[in-house]
């Protein structure tokens, strides 16, 4: 999900690591101009300026002969753009024996390395999901008025994600007198403006049939099961269908829970208004039938 915490936590792992490598190589992807652009520079970085083109079987070469530790940061801006060469770039990787490191994070778990996850020891996903600690420690570096269970409640309505727990706290400061407690009275969540663009980069970008699951998940406060969710689609193809449940687990856009599907509390606020137009005549359509 977006704003969780990805690049800062890889800053971290890098930070800590980064004297087991010799050399380490860093770029945000959506600042890089083209694939070949970031292959020449890697290239030239590790060979000490011996290369200057961008061959991936040079840079498998100095992966064998050097310890180096690459990271990608933001890999969805460039898979939605079906630039196939990071793909690619990570696939070979991932399949050939040498003694360096790629990292990525991204928004989207690529095919590729769902399909290798569970069988090649050589590759690791981690699932980065909002802290309770690190979102309860936000509002405690703020002069914020509110008990502990209420700024619990608070955290748990954003889902515990860093970017938006920090959004709704300047929020909370200046229109609620910094009063947690006057907040949560309004009983409603705060979608906003910055919480609105993280969101829309997200759902946008989604199938017709996955703004659909996410609506009817959307209007349902209560866990849904396969079923359920199913029988609101009877037209869609059992195949397309589950595509497009994967796709959205594997944006961390739904969450399972012991096999029943739910949405995260500022999720289905932004869907239930956003998609409300665009599917609910569907939806009350087939109520009424």
């Amino acid at each position: 999900m977006g704003g969780v915490g990805k690049t800062t936590l890889a800053t971290q792992i890098a930070q800590q690591i980064q004297n087991q490598f010799d050399y380490v190589f860093w770029r945000s992807l959506p600042t890089v101009i083209s694939f070949d652009e970031m292959m020449i520079d890697m290239l030239a970085f590790i060979s000490n300026h011996q290369e200057s083109k961008p061959k991936i079987n040079r840079v498998i070469h100095y992966l064998r002969t050097c310890r180096c530790l690459i990271i990608l940061d933001n890999l969805e801006t460039v898979l939605k753009t079906l630039d196939i060469q990071y793909s690619n770039f990570i696939k070979i990787i991932a399949e050939t024996n040498h003694q360096s490191c790629l990292i990525f994070t991204s928004r989207i778990q690529p095919g590729e390395i769902t399909a290798m996850e569970n069988w090649s020891s050589s590759v690791r996903c981690l699932r980065l999901l909002g802290s309770s600690e690190i979102a309860f420690s936000l509002l405690q570096s703020k002069p914020l008025l509110g008990t502990e269970p209420q700024k619990y409640e608070l955290c748990d309505l954003y889902a515990h994600n860093p970017l938006k727990i920090k959004i709704v706290v300047n929020t909370i400061i200046n229109l609620f007198n910094s009063d947690i407690k006057k907040f949560l009275a309004e009983n409603t969540l705060l979608v906003n403006n910055h919480i609105n663009i993280l969101l829309e980069q997200q759902v946008n970008c989604l199938s017709e049939l996955e703004q659909q699951i996410m609506y009817y998940l959307a209007i349902n406060s209560e866990l849904t099961t396969i079923t359920d969710l199913k029988n609101r689609l009877p037209d869609i193809s059992r195949c397309h269908f589950w595509q497009a449940i994967e796709n959205l687990d594997s944006r961390s856009l739904i969450e399972q829970k012991a096999g029943e599907y739910t949405l995260q509390p500022v999720v289905r606020e932004y869907v239930r208004e956003q998609l409300k137009t665009k599917y609910g005549w569907k939806l009350d359509k087939r109520d009424n039938s």
